[in-house]
């Protein structure tokens, strides 16, 4: 009985021993693996939180995104100035401007700050007389950002705010000239000196139509700029007539004293003449005519 006990309790004994050698091969086996997962979600956490670092916090992706609008908008600006620039044409030197006749004198006038018929006028008288038998050029200017501009006839109407019908606005070239002639073998007064425009038409028909239509308030647009006494109201209105001056159909406004104040010309179907002298008048038609090699 004692020895069947006995052998049993060998057998439990190598029982128990076989179980605690299967646990502990088990766990060597294994030990790698458990090492090997460990890493591994170790570099798992590590790959994560480089990634969260890279895509950066909410705050780094506003800031991103207000820097790139405003170097958008600022491309946007560069490129806007460049081309604005690039649209600039420079005013030529005076004495390079073509013009429909031969002129003495030049002055370039810079308008930028003129706002109407009187600033231009007083800018003008402002400047060195003309000499006798003279014709001095004005040449109209604005300044853009430092930058001289040519000033255009619809520049320039736009500055005296004439009257003039929109048909013969619409029917000029930019090309027009402003100017003075002194005359002082003159026995008139209103003839010594003297303003006169000249103006391009592509379309006489359509511009010696529309001239009639302005006779009615000619005179009180341009009596400021010509240097004509204000008008009564008795010439406002008052029909012009026909003549002729250096072989060429003008017309005329007469004042009460029979004096003429105001004329027009055409020269030709491209070029009319307005001024307030008829020698001056004929002066400039002279010197158109020398200029196209037409002898009068």
């Amino acid at each position: 009985m004692d020895e069947d006990k006995i052998q049993q309790n060998k057998k439990d004994v190598k029982v128990l021993r076989t179980y605690t050698s299967d646990m502990a091969d088990a766990i060597r086996e294994n030990e790698v693996s458990v090492i090997k997962i460990a890493m591994a979600e170790k570099e798992k956490r590590d790959m994560e939180a480089e990634y969260k670092k890279a895509k950066g916090t909410n705050f780094s992706k506003i800031l991103l995104l207000i820097g790139g609008v405003v170097l958008i908008i600022v491309a946007i600006f560069v490129a806007s100035y460049i081309i604005q620039k690039k649209k600039v044409v420079p005013i030529p030197p005076a004495s390079k401007i073509e013009t429909f006749l031969p002129y003495d004198s030049e002055s370039d006038i810079d308008v930028t700050k003129a706002t109407n018929i009187n600033n231009l006028s007083g800018i003008i008288k402002n400047g060195e007389e003309t000499k006798p038998g003279m014709i001095e050029a004005f040449f109209l200017m604005k300044k853009v950002d430092d930058v001289s501009l040519t000033f255009t006839s619809k520049d320039f109407l736009s500055l005296i705010q004439t009257t003039m019908p929109g048909a013969l606005i619409r029917s000029l070239t930019d090309k027009y000239l402003l100017g003075k002639y002194s005359n002082g073998n003159a026995v008139n007064v209103n003839d010594k000196s003297a303003m006169f425009l000249i103006f391009e038409t592509t379309d006489y028909n359509q511009t010696y139509a529309s001239m009639l239509e302005w006779e009615g308030t000619m005179l009180s647009d341009l009596f400021i700029l010509f240097n004509i006494p204000k008008p009564n109201n008795s010439l406002i209105g008052k029909p012009w007539n026909d003549i002729v001056v250096s072989n060429q159909d003008a017309r005329v406004l007469y004042g009460e004293n029979g004096e003429g104040i105001l004329y027009y010309a055409f020269v030709n179907k491209n070029n009319f003449i307005i001024t307030s002298s008829q020698e001056a008048l004929k002066e400039v038609i002279t010197r158109i005519l020398i200029k196209n090699d037409k002898v009068l």
